[in-house]
């Protein structure tokens, strides 16, 4: 069995815009959470979803240049993703 790890992420916060590719010591936020991520032995797959809104753009193609798979889908519709 393989267990996948879903992280739901996007830049369009209203509260702290972009927040996901915000630095931390020089390393984007969801650069650092995705490598402590895959340091654990209970996950075989880490998934990045974001929304298909053009400003999740620098987030997906971050990410996959990381080398993980990131999926797009609705912005109001969180499960959908």
């Amino acid at each position: 069995m393989n267990t996948v790890a879903i992280v739901q992420a996007r830049m369009g916060s209203t509260r702290l815009p972009n927040k996901v590719m915000r630095p931390i010591n020089g390393v984007p936020m969801i650069e650092l959470l995705l490598k402590r991520l895959i340091r654990s032995k209970e996950i075989d797959k880490i998934v990045v979803a974001t929304s298909e809104d053009p400003r999740n753009e620098p987030l997906v193609e971050h990410v996959r240049a990381l080398g993980y798979a990131c999926e797009r889908g609705s912005e109001s519709d969180v499960l959908e993703r």
